[in-house]
């Protein structure tokens, strides 16, 4: 099942204004208690016995949750349907008639079908029918601090950076936003994630002598930091192109990227969207929401940056 916990939430105010912003949002729409409270400094010092001078956000239905346990069941819960192959390398795809042919990196048919759904994350950089997107592979590195070594907390707590309550001995801290791609943990990104920690805690003694503990990934991550759901275009378009639905696509082609640090919270709406698109249903979304996700959009605005 999913490892995870249901703890809440609290999201500090970063500073007086927003605080301000954030308390009229939450007088006007008046939120259930049970979805989210809005809690002033006074209220939210004596909530998290810490300095909270910029008031914070509680949602108390939140928590978090360990990623591979997720991805886990939702796996298991597609049955057999879903035919698994690990180890495959590098996988290539190539066209054939009307179908896809997935490749495995030894030149190995893996599967075909007349639709893929490219859903590799950074791994779509490295695939020749998606490398013309605008996609950046980012960085990120978490930090394992010892329980302990930190206030004990309740519950997940962020601003800038997270903290989460310990789990099995252990809080983790993070995440960094490197430009580097080096898989290994790095001791500046540690104490970049410190710093930030100290700062979200006012404790300035937060794991000084703390080994170099963590773990490191990378997003996938487009420059409006906005997924990209739907048909993938074509690497060559017409000069006269205006409108997203006269770019040519790659037939057959979609793709599921592009979800930078919210996979686990946009992957189950995008899909939902995908599929409505795929099965010609009603979307899940307004169409001015669908369409600003739409993988073709950057052509359209590299054509008007040109005009």
């Amino acid at each position: 099942g999913i490892v995870g916990a249901q703890c809440g939430v609290l999201q500090l105010g970063r500073d007086g204004r927003h605080a301000q912003v954030q308390q009229a949002i939450a007088a006007e729409h008046g939120y259930p208690p049970d979805y989210a409270q809005w809690f002033g400094p006074g209220q939210a010092c004596a909530f998290m016995g810490l300095h909270a001078p910029h008031g914070a956000w509680l949602f108390p239905q939140a928590g978090w949750a360990r990623p591979a346990s997720v991805c886990a069941v939702m796996l298991d819960a597609c049955g057999s349907v879903l035919v698994r192959h690990f180890g495959a390398g590098q996988v290539s795809l190539e066209r054939d008639a009307d179908e896809w042919i997935a490749r495995a990196e030894s030149g190995a048919a893996l599967a075909s079908a007349p639709v893929v759904i490219v859903a590799t994350g950074a791994g779509a950089i490295e695939l020749a029918q998606s490398a013309q997107l605008p996609l950046a592979k980012v960085r990120g590195q978490v930090t394992h601090l010892a329980q302990g070594s930190l206030p004990a907390l309740p519950f997940v707590l962020c601003r800038e950076a997270y903290v989460t309550p310990a789990v099995h001995g252990w809080h983790s801290v993070g995440a960094s936003y490197d430009d580097h791609d080096d898989h290994a943990v790095r001791e500046d990104s540690q104490q970049a994630n410190l710093a930030k920690v100290r700062s979200l805690m006012g404790d300035a003694g937060i794991g000084r002598a703390a080994p170099l503990e963590g773990r490191v990934g990378f997003r996938c991550v487009a420059p409006d930091r906005l997924p990209l759901v739907g048909a993938l275009p074509a690497a060559h378009n017409g000069e006269g192109v205006e409108r997203l639905r006269e770019i040519a696509r790659q037939p057959g082609l979609y793709g599921l990227l592009g979800y930078a640090s919210r996979g686990l919270i946009w992957a189950p709406l995008a899909a939902e969207l995908l599929a409505s698109q795929l099965d010609g249903e009603p979307l899940p979304l307004e169409a001015d929401l669908a369409t600003a996700l739409d993988p073709a959009r950057f052509i359209l605005r590299a054509r008007r940056r040109r005009v």
